[in-house]
């Protein structure tokens, strides 16, 4: 999808310094040789302030997150632990033992994450499949995407629980023919002979249109809205906002690459970060850096080491899991 909103993707400069500084402090108290002054000093700079505080849960979410709940493993504990319903408590006891209970679970749409966890068509982070589906359709799902297809007698429905779908649609060859729409937890999309993408997003979905038209209606009510081609919009539950134009290279993630056009760096790895696991940030002063060209998903390190060599940016790693883009 294009460039989200600066105020949702990037970082103030004091929350950016803040966390580098949690993370470092991570790898001093994991090393080998850490000392007693070394944790009385961390605990001194962990009691120093609310936002110190907030920031060492941030990195010690992340850690969890990178070790403990990668897509196969969590999917293969949910496959081996017996019952469905077990297997889904015994998950979210280690969520919330690691850390990531209050982001993950304390939210509205918990229930649609759950149900994530078992659905039928799921992505890892990374990877990106197309699926031809039962009436011609094409269907690809992005990185960390989890959706159910029911196909039945009077509706063709996609319920996307998480990640970022792209639809090409096909008439139906049933006669009569059957609405085809994809719900997620903010609404229902309903497709008018069309190519469009979905990624619901915390409060919102964005829905961008590239052929055809779609019917947008909020979960609780309102009017529907009709999205024509090159349009994008996002709707919340009982909301819809204004339209704006759809990037027309914001689905070049079907054909396994970003396609920046004078994108911001701290954009353009916001973006990136969702093809890799753990943190990847970047320092305010190299954020309004511009990119543009055509960056293969294969291989995120290499992206990384292709900004080093055309940027004046260098790729700094406290740990696998902490990646951030400094000035060089």
């Amino acid at each position: 999808m294009p460039p989200e909103p600066a105020s949702a993707l990037r970082q103030a400069p004091a929350d950016y310094a803040i966390l580098q500084e949690a993370a470092e402090w991570f790898a001093v108290l994991r090393g080998d040789d850490v000392a007693p002054a070394d944790r009385q000093a961390w605990e001194r700079w962990h009691a120093a302030s609310p936002a110190h505080r907030a920031a060492w849960r941030r990195v010690e979410a992340v850690s969890a997150e990178f070790r403990h709940l990668p897509g196969e493993p969590a999917r293969q504990a949910l496959d081996e632990a017996g019952p469905r319903r077990s297997a889904v408590k015994g998950l979210l006891l280690l969520c919330l033992t690691s850390g990531l209970g209050g982001a993950m679970f304390w939210r509205r749409d918990a229930r649609s994450w759950v149900a994530g966890l078992q659905a039928a068509e799921h992505t890892p982070v990374g990877t990106i499949r197309e699926l031809a589906l039962a009436d011609g359709s094409q269907l690809w799902l992005n990185t960390a995407t989890s959706l159910d297809i029911d196909y039945g007698a009077g509706l063709r429905l996609i319920k996307l629980y998480a990640g970022e779908i792209h639809l090409a649609t096909a008439p139906d060859g049933r006669q009569p023919a059957r609405p085809l729409v994809v719900d997620t937890v903010h609404g229902r999309l309903r497709a008018l002979g069309t190519r469009f993408s979905v990624r619901p997003q915390g409060e919102t979905t964005l829905l961008a249109v590239y052929e055809g038209r779609v019917e947008v209606a909020p979960r609780d009510g309102g009017t529907p809205r009709i999205v024509p081609a090159g349009q994008q919009i996002r709707f919340g539950d009982g909301s819809i906002g204004e339209p704006f134009a759809a990037d027309p290279n914001g689905a070049a993630w079907i054909e396994y690459r970003l396609q920046p056009e004078q994108m911001r760096l701290d954009d353009f790895l916001a973006q990136l970060s969702r093809y890799r696991r753990g943190h990847l940030g970047c320092a305010p002063e190299v954020a309004h850096l511009r990119l543009v060209g055509s960056y293969p998903l294969a291989d995120t390190d290499r992206i990384l080491a292709a900004l080093e060599a055309t940027l004046p940016v260098k790729v700094r790693r406290l740990h696998d899991w902490w990646v951030t883009v400094e000035a060089r």
